[in-house]
């Protein structure tokens, strides 16, 4: 989904570079893009490309030390520079983020139901049974089922598939303008990736959320990106629509990932025993 050339973006990322003051070393450079209401932005590379650094600078997240540049601006309000008490309103409130590793991110000594009640208070205030009442809802959404029952249960009660649906609904519960995801389906066998794809294509179409995801797999990338862009060695080398980068790719780099990615008509390599039994 893309807007007309004078309608504000709702996220602009534009030069951003961010580089750690004690080894001067750049970890990304020059970073441009925007992403609109609605759309999704594919962020791929190798591990170590820039990324995830990339991300945390949009959100403010960086670790100490790592020096950002550059301009990010939210619905035309610069983040770079906001002073921590503001960007703390935005983030998790208009801007949230899924993590890779749901259950690393929540909490065990809480129930799913508290932490997502949680994030709902610390940005819209409330009582606890509202918040509650909400955070069943955000788990409904994401399709938990009996979610008003397992809105009590604890982060080992669910499987991988449901902590990372646990971790959109703390995610959605403030009804966000953007979701930057960062590898939310890397440690999920490929049905429940399919499963977690599918539902965040759908809640964005129900709540016209923007998304930012980043993955390092072209193939999870093609099935959810309006637009793409490559990174490598913290650089974008290339970027586009989705169609363009995976039909008319421009740089040998995108020809490399895109030839490495596997497909389902791609020739397996059997060992002899197989293909004699096949």
């Amino acid at each position: 989904m893309t807007s007309d050339a004078g309608e504000k973006a709702m996220l602009e990322v534009e030069d951003l570079t961010v580089t750690f003051r004690a080894t001067a070393s750049t970890v990304v450079q020059d970073m441009t893009f925007r992403i609109d209401k609605g759309a999704t932005l594919g962020l791929v590379g190798e591990s170590g490309s820039g990324k995830s650094m990339t991300a945390l600078a949009t959100m403010g997240l960086l670790p100490p030390g790592a020096e950002p540049a550059g301009s990010v601006r939210f619905w035309g309000e610069e983040l770079l520079g906001l002073p921590d008490r503001a960007m703390r309103r935005i983030r998790g409130d208009r801007i949230a983020m899924v993590f890779q590793d749901p259950l690393s991110s929540l909490n065990p000594y809480y129930t799913v139901g508290f932490q997502i009640a949680e994030a709902y208070l610390a940005h819209r205030g409330g009582n606890r049974r509202q918040a509650m009442r909400l955070a069943a809802e955000a788990m409904d959404q994401v399709r938990i089922p009996d979610a008003g029952r397992r809105v009590h249960h604890y982060p080992h009660q669910f499987s991988g598939g449901m902590r990372q649906r646990v971790m959109i609904a703390m995610a959605l519960v403030c009804e966000p303008d953007l979701l930057v995801c960062d590898e939310p389906t890397t440690a999920l066998d490929v049905t429940v990736q399919a499963q977690i794809l599918r539902l965040l294509a759908d809640v964005q179409e129900t709540t016209g959320a923007g998304m930012l995801f980043i993955t390092h797999d072209l193939a999870v990338v093609s099935q959810v990106a309006d637009s793409v862009v490559v990174m490598r060695h913290g650089r974008a080398v290339e970027q586009g629509t989705a169609e363009q980068i995976f039909s008319r790719p421009a740089e040998e780099y995108t020809r490399q990932l895109l030839d490495a990615t596997p497909r389902l008509d791609d020739d397996v390599d059997l060992p002899e025993p197989i293909r004699e039994a096949r």
